[in-house]
């Protein structure tokens, strides 16, 4: 009996061999450390195949970006059965979990290590969805945002960025002066409040509660 021929891998099959290959090598080393020689060697293929379906070290590192970016913006769409009260908790979470899995790829894109039209476009979308779907505005009832507000939105995802890169980094000092991920995730949550003024009801008096009854348990917790 004639043993049967391995069915051949077609080429998309072969570039997302390809593409888990560069994303494994970009969370151990970071996208500056992702080469087609890095990728060819982990996936047993050739510099060439690499070259053939992302065409240069950039679009490498783009496709890569690509991935860890996605995979954020899915973390964040919470159900629609979980209670708007419980949203922000939900999502500062999921975001934490999302960014942890590809520290090193976040942390090269927050350092300014991939700059093109395209990912930043893949940023600021990924960026407007954090801030949307946090505080219950623009997703939840259809407002276009004020420029004051859309102002304030981008001063607080820079905050929440430089928040989890100090966490991931393990940023402050001593042991006992570093941020814990719970600490985290409550920063993230309590710091929307820097929103409030610029939102309509009833998204202000909901995330209102939600910011103040993380304040109250920070403090509780201080005491």
């Amino acid at each position: 009996m004639t043993q049967a021929t391995p069915a051949r891998r077609g080429p998309d099959d072969r570039r997302r061999e390809l593409l888990a290959a560069a994303v494994a090598d970009a969370d151990e080393n970071g996208l500056r450390g992702v080469t087609a020689a890095t990728v060819a060697q982990r996936a047993g293929r050739s510099k060439a195949l690499v070259f053939h379906y992302f065409g240069s070290a950039h679009g490498l590192h783009g496709a890569v970006a690509r991935v860890a970016i996605e995979e954020l913006d899915a973390a964040l769409r919470a159900p629609e059965s979980v209670p708007p009260a419980e949203r922000p908790t939900r999502i500062a979470h999921a975001y934490l979990d999302a960014v942890a899995e590809h520290e090193a790829i976040w942390r090269d894109l927050w350092g300014g290590a991939l700059v093109d039209v395209d990912t930043d476009e893949m940023l600021t979308a990924v960026r407007e969805s954090l801030v949307g779907r946090m505080s219950l505005s623009a997703t939840s009832i259809g407002f276009t945002p004020t420029p004051r507000l859309a102002a304030l939105a981008r001063g607080w995802v820079a905050l929440a960025e430089n928040l989890t890169a100090t966490w991931l980094t393990h940023d402050g000092g001593t042991a006992a002066g570093r941020l814990t991920r719970d600490d985290v995730e409550s920063l993230l949550v309590a710091s929307m409040s820097v929103l409030l003024p610029e939102l309509p009801d009833p998204p202000r008096s909901t995330l209102a509660g939600i910011t103040g009854a993380v304040g109250r348990a920070e403090d509780g917790s201080a005491g």
